[in-house]
């Protein structure tokens, strides 16, 4: 099996674990689901359950309960955030781990938030490829539009 058949296999379980979260709950936040995978298998799973609650990078690393492993890779279905917010970044979470490859699905839709991870994981030296299964993982959040301190943004409207 070739890399990108191995990406889009991991990254659909990764889809599998965001459904797991109860959209009513995670609002306004999205279903998100990351499963870390070790020598081709998966090791540990985690989504995000609830507002305020730890995200699903964090819940995988919580499941997982060590370090992963040398060469162990995350898949995460929605850009990781990357801003200190009620559970600190997860970027953070990923780069105190270890790992050096993050596969990521859909990009963060909030236009001050979109790129981050990925250009702070990048300048950290970890690996990471982007838009693995990405519309399949951006129809877990129809509608979802990410957080934005611009008012037409949180209200629905206009084009943030």
């Amino acid at each position: 099996m070739e890399q990108i058949q191995r990406d889009e296999s991991f990254m659909r379980a990764a889809v599998c674990e965001a459904v797991r979260g109860d959209p009513v709950k995670t609002s306004p936040n999205p279903r998100v689901g990351a499963v870390i995978v070790e020598n081709g298998e998966i090791v540990a799973k985690g989504h995000f359950e609830k507002d305020g609650g730890p995200h699903a990078e964090r819940q995988a690393f919580a499941a997982l309960g060590r370090k992963p492993a040398e060469g162990a890779v995350i898949y995460v279905t929605l850009e990781p955030c990357s801003t200190k917010g009620r559970t600190g970044a997860c970027t953070d979470a990923i780069l105190e781990s270890g790992i050096k490859r993050v596969v990521v699905g859909a990009s963060d839709p909030t236009p001050e938030h979109r790129g981050n991870a990925t250009r702070v994981l990048r300048d950290a030296g970890v690996e990471v490829l982007a838009g693995v299964l990405e519309a399949e993982c951006a129809a877990l959040n129809p509608g979802y539009r990410g957080h934005s301190t611009d008012k037409s943004a949180k209200s629905g409207k206009g084009d943030a």
